[in-house]
């Protein structure tokens, strides 16, 4: 008896673990769809503001309200990334030498970004490549490396 329950177990198990696969599948896909159509719902948005002319800070105050009926206990599992924010580099590039400038030593990039902050409100969701696209503009920055940080200087 005990090796017909035991075989009874594994089946079961087997099963289980199988309705757990397609459950998965199906969690997969739908998150997927549902990405792709909120995806193409704020693209939407965005040409429409574009066209009435509205600032891109208002649309997102709308989205933000939109967000918030996720639940608490969804929002701990959830990974939070900055807002996506479009930077015109030139100008930033114009900023970071005024910066460099004006200090009489080099900069680490912390301390180049905490800078950008307080003086100009620039933040970047990922600092070294914000300040990297912003150093497009200025070929006679000097990058080096002072230990595992990266030095900036005129």
């Amino acid at each position: 008896m005990l090796f017909n329950e035991r075989k009874a177990l594994q089946m079961t198990l087997q099963a289980l673990l199988e309705q757990r696969m397609v459950l998965r599948r199906q969690y997969v896909d739908q998150d997927k769809q549902l990405g792709a159509d909120i995806k193409q719902i704020l693209h939407r948005i965005r040409e429409m503001d574009g066209q009435e002319g509205i600032v891109e800070g208002d649309s997102v105050e709308e989205v933000a309200t939109a967000t918030e009926e996720i639940p608490m206990e969804m929002m701990k599992r959830m990974k939070i990334r900055k807002a996506h924010i479009r930077h015109d580099y030139v100008e930033i590039a114009k900023q970071i030498e005024n910066v460099l400038r004006e200090s009489t030593f080099p900069m680490s990039l912390t301390e180049l970004c905490e800078e950008l902050k307080n003086r100009h409100s620039v933040e970047f969701a990922s600092p070294y490549i914000g300040v990297q696209k912003s150093l497009k503009y200025l070929p006679h920055v000097k990058v080096e490396k002072d230990g595992r940080k990266l030095v900036f200087s005129l």
